[in-house]
């Protein structure tokens, strides 16, 4: 069974926005949903710049793993062909086998937008922690997630939250 995260952002600018809407007598979903297809571009963008700002780059032994371990070498010391071929592709972070960037939805409703993933260790690698057999390997924080390490909208996902309320207030104003 995997626990779930929750994370609320209180934003006194997001919020008297979204007030002078409900104020308004406004549906909020047309506004929600674009939000919520901001905040997934921002996670997309995140993981294409292997964080904002960079996240920690990947350990040594990592690297060694995603070459082949024990078979990247061969006896006069040089790579395999294979674990050259994975060395010239690169080691992007958190992409290795794109699952998690691939899991990344949103939903919403009249009330709010939300962004995450279903995936059991997607907490880890936005938080952090201690992880794997017996909980010996730290992880860093890679926040993949729009959010900054206060828990504050990252400043990307702002700007494009406040500009779809703005036009949304616009558009329900007449403006």
């Amino acid at each position: 069974m995997s626990d779930f995260v929750s994370i609320t952002v209180d934003d006194s600018q997001l919020q008297a926005a979204l007030q002078r809407l409900e104020h308004a007598g406004v549906d909020l979903s047309p506004a929600m949903r674009k939000i919520a297809q901001a905040l997934h571009k921002v996670t997309e963008d995140n993981f294409a710049a292997e964080g904002r700002p960079k996240w920690t780059p990947l350990a040594e032994a990592t690297k060694h793993a995603r070459l082949g371990g024990k078979k990247t070498y061969k006896k006069n010391g040089e790579l395999t062909a294979a674990a050259q071929r994975r060395q010239d592709a690169g080691f992007r972070i958190l992409q290795h086998t794109g699952d998690l960037a691939g899991n990344i939805s949103t939903d919403y409703d009249s009330t709010q937008a939300v962004v995450g993933s279903n995936k059991e260790y997607a907490a880890i690698h936005q938080f952090g922690g201690m992880a794997g057999r017996g909980r010996k390997v730290e992880i860093p924080a890679r926040p993949y997630l729009p959010l900054t390490t206060d828990g504050d909208l990252q400043p990307e996902a702002r700007e494009e939250v406040l500009d779809t309320i703005l036009r949304h207030l616009k558009r329900a104003a007449g403006v």
